[in-house]
């Protein structure tokens, strides 16, 4: 279950101003859907929220698209919620790239008309991924943090303890923080959701259908630094490795590759190199 927001809710004002700009905007010829995005569909938004809408027309109109922007900013004057109103052209739409935001945001977009149903089709089929896209997104992170602070033995140095010895503290806190995000971007991974923005990493993670037992008591041990200092450092990478070994039976499961095999997987179906395992 997602964690509740704080603060002052303006919702109700968010809404009824959504409400009155969608009447108005899918009265115009020309208009092939409207969705909804942001505060709106997540039920709450205050002083630092827009109204973020995104229109689709069927064709190349500079004269609607101008039309509807105008309406945009007529609501804005008179409700007194920013709107941050987004005009495309479905066909360019359709040809656009999504990089990770994109795919999370429109992932969890709310259709509000769409009377041909051609928005629902562009978002089922730019949402469409493979079994193996998941698969390659967690072997890179797995990857990553063992190259960071979780190494398969003991004896193996990471990224993060080199800096200790360099003497760079400040360059050692600052790889955990790397490990911490690379983390989170696993947990998602595991859980087939898209990425979400910076942001709202860590709020949206809360609310993931798997996370390990007291997943968020260790994120805020792993995130904390009270100073730059050996024994601080120490202490972050306990709670990531002890966060990491909750993490590993999780992967096998939905994955089916042990360690050493995701590591295979990596250096071949990644890096198109030859795989050559460990002696050890």
């Amino acid at each position: 279950m997602l964690a509740k927001l704080k603060g002052k809710n303006r919702i109700r004002k968010f809404r009824r101003a959504a409400e009155v700009l969608v009447s108005k905007i899918a009265s115009c010829k020309g208009v092939a859907g409207i969705i909804f995005i942001g505060g709106l569909v997540r039920g709450f938004a205050d002083k630092f929220s827009d109204l973020d809408i995104i229109v689709f027309l069927s064709k190349r109109d500079e004269r609607l698209r101008r039309q509807i922007y105008n309406l945009g900013l007529d609501e804005e004057r008179l409700s007194g919620v920013e709107v941050d109103l987004e005009v495309h052209f479905l066909d360019d739409f359709k040809r656009w790239r999504w990089d990770e935001v994109d795919r999370w945001d429109f992932s969890r977009a709310m259709i509000v008309f769409d009377p041909e149903g051609d928005v629902r089709k562009v978002f089922d089929e730019k949402l469409r991924v493979s079994r193996d896209f998941w698969v390659r997104r967690i072997a890179v992170c797995a990857e990553y943090l063992k190259w960071y602070c979780c190494p398969p033995r003991e004896d193996v140095g990471t990224v993060a303890e080199a800096w200790t010895e360099r003497g760079d503290l400040l360059a050692a806190h600052y790889c955990l923080n790397y490990a911490v995000d690379e983390l989170l971007r696993l947990l998602y991974a595991i859980n087939r959701e898209f990425l979400p923005a910076p942001k709202w990493r860590i709020f949206y993670s809360y609310g993931l259908k798997w996370a390990p037992e007291d997943y968020k008591e260790f994120v805020e041990e792993a995130t904390i630094v009270k100073n730059f200092s050996v024994g601080e450092f120490d202490r972050r990478l306990r709670a990531l490795r002890k966060l990491w070994v909750r993490i590993l039976p999780k992967i096998e499961d939905v994955t089916g590759l042990t360690r050493d095999q995701l590591s295979k997987y990596y250096v071949e179906k990644i890096l198109h190199q030859t795989w050559i395992p460990s002696r050890h």
